[in-house]
């Protein structure tokens, strides 16, 4: 999961759980301002951001020194308090319900039993999509051919096709075709190697002779051994910019 993805998911959040708050406290209702409630939970949930890059890199870290998840759990504990402090400071400070009755600190107490939940939920969510993305790639595929079988690493790979429900690779000892989905291989592939630039095509960028302009604004690349695939819009600027900052 990208960064700016998890950004907006906290957004979304904060958004969400100001609606409830300014719905579910009715009485109060028109002593405050629902922009200043929504203002309130996005900052409390959006330091969460930072919480993503930390478990990214602790992640990666930890996988490669096989002491993944006693490491998750410690500085999931330690997380958890950290938001907690983030949570009371800034409701201290900050929260339109300060000073309201039933309320302590701007804070009414099923929120605690909320924010528990949605962080929970939260931890739970970026240990699970992390772990998915620090699980190594395979370092060999098995491909047939013939009733033969060959084992293909992927710096061998030059480009990935999707046909239907096959996908076809071309490699450096040939054609294969295998029945896996594009998605697949996608989400194995080094993705420093691996950029897609068609929601049917994936190019090995090591392989890649030539950025071409075509008709209009369209854009081409060519591979090493001639073939010409087309650039998706959505990903012209993708691979512009990374060839430009790939290149001396």
């Amino acid at each position: 999961m990208k960064l700016k993805n998890f950004l907006a998911l906290t957004v979304g959040i904060g958004v969400l759980f100001a609606l409830l708050i300014y719905w579910r406290q009715v009485g109060v209702r028109d002593q405050v301002s629902l922009i200043h409630v929504v203002l309130w939970q996005i900052g409390i949930w959006l330091p969460w951001t930072l919480g993503f890059m930390v478990f990214a890199k602790l992640m990666k870290t930890s996988y490669a020194e096989k002491h993944l998840w006693p490491t998750l759990l410690v500085a999931s504990v330690l997380w958890v308090g950290l938001h907690y402090g983030w949570f009371y400071w800034v409701s201290l400070h900050y929260s339109p319900y300060l000073g309201m009755p039933e309320t302590k600190c701007g804070v009414y107490a099923y929120f605690f039993i909320f924010w528990t939940l949605v962080d929970l939920g939260l931890m739970w969510f970026v240990i699970d999509r992390l772990s998915t993305q620090t699980v190594a790639p395979p370092l060999l595929f098995e491909l047939t051919r013939g009733g033969n079988k060959y084992f293909c690493d992927p710096t061998q790979i030059q480009l990935l096709a999707s046909e239907n429900y096959y996908t076809k690779l071309y490699t450096t000892e040939g054609i294969f075709v295998m029945r896996k989905p594009l998605k697949s291989f996608y989400e194995v592939l080094p993705s420093e190697m691996f950029k897609k630039i068609h929601r049917s095509t994936i190019i090995n960028v090591n392989f890649v002779a030539e950025l071409a302009r075509g008709n209009g604004q369209n854009l081409e690349v060519i591979m090493k051994d001639g073939t010409r695939r087309r650039v998706s819009r959505n990903f012209i600027k993708e691979i512009n910019l990374y060839f430009k900052n790939r290149t001396y």
